[in-house]
């Protein structure tokens, strides 16, 4: 069996753990837009595609499937989600299963406010999210949010062009400074990561949830397990709305008011190797799913105390590279 990391960058750690499930008989590839992938160095097999945003990126990525019999792709980006979603039957054709949540699941997972709205809907605790400075007056006038409040892209990632505002000017300025801005009520609390899993019918399998102890550029750089009672029930029930296939990222908060969902990415997260680490194990879940195989729930499994620490590692590449 080959498995296929797409937009691999510096997720070494994730081909190392597809390596261990597969065993020797199988391999790992990687694809990116740039040669200087730090991940490179422990694939089986690599590959330079376009870049993600280019119309030709996913029949580049399908021909490559192709001509080197690949069984199954892995996206590792968001915006991969929403310009696979659409070529799911043409690599199914190919006999290439595309790891990859529906459609309507990415599209509400890709925007942040679409992911407030959909919490509400399901009486998940979220916080409240406004597209218009006057709606946010108008809640603040009502108490129902107080300063500071946040303004955020809606389709942002890696917590880049966030704001936090103190009053009116800040929040037109920043507003007018952000595409496709929406504003959000700041909440303080302790961070949380869930690391979620569902099998090809959307079916719940796995909550794994780990508290945030750093992060850095956007990502989770050291955490610890969790196995609390009310987060594993918060996590189980947003994985039963989700119609999940696949692995998720979640962030969610929780304050004297409960836990609060933040985001979801229906991918692999930068904090999965936490989960991981507890027994999580979703690279063997996926293998299961391809060789068609019935995944059992193991929801409730998490041990608490299992910690991840992250560290820079030095590579020196031994694969050919383009300076251009």
């Amino acid at each position: 069996m080959k498995i296929l990391l797409s937009s691999v960058g510096r997720r070494g750690y994730l081909v190392k753990y597809f390596k261990e499930a597969l065993g020797p008989a199988g391999q790992v590839w990687g694809a990116d837009s740039s040669p200087f992938a730090p991940a490179f160095a422990y694939c089986d097999g690599t590959a330079i595609l376009p870049e993600v945003k280019k119309d030709h990126y996913p029949k580049a990525l399908l021909d490559l499937c192709r001509t080197n019999r690949i069984d199954i792709v892995v996206p590792l980006i968001d915006p991969e989600l929403e310009v696979l979603s659409g070529w799911r039957q043409a690599f199914e054709k190919e006999g290439v299963m595309i790891v990859l949540s529906p459609a309507e699941t990415i599209a509400v997972a890709s925007d942040k406010y679409l992911t407030c709205q959909f919490a509400k809907v399901h009486g998940l605790g979220t916080p409240l999210a406004f597209l218009t400075v006057e709606e946010a007056m108008e809640s603040l006038d009502a108490r129902q949010v107080n300063w500071p409040l946040l303004v955020k892209p809606r389709r942002g990632s890696a917590s880049i062009d966030i704001t936090r505002c103190y009053d009116k000017l800040q929040i037109e300025a920043a507003v007018e400074a952000v595409r496709e801005p929406m504003i959000q009520e700041f909440v303080a609390g302790i961070e949380y990561g869930y690391d979620l899993f569902g099998d090809c019918q959307g079916r719940p399998v796995s909550v794994y949830c780990k508290k945030k102890l750093s992060m850095r550029a956007g990502e989770t750089d050291k955490a610890v397990s969790v196995n609390d009672s009310a987060m594993i029930e918060f996590g189980t029930k947003l994985l039963s709305c989700m119609k999940l296939v696949g692995p998720a990222d979640v962030d969610a908060i929780e304050d004297k008011e409960g836990i609060k969902l933040l985001e979801i990415n229906p991918r692999f997260g930068g904090g999965y190797p936490c989960s991981h680490l507890a027994g999580a194990d979703f690279c063997k879940k996926i293998i299961a799913m391809r060789n068609g195989r019935d995944l059992k729930p193991d929801i409730g499994s998490c041990p608490s105390g299992v910690c991840m620490l992250k560290q820079d590692e030095i590579i020196r590449p031994d694969w050919p590279l383009r300076s251009d």
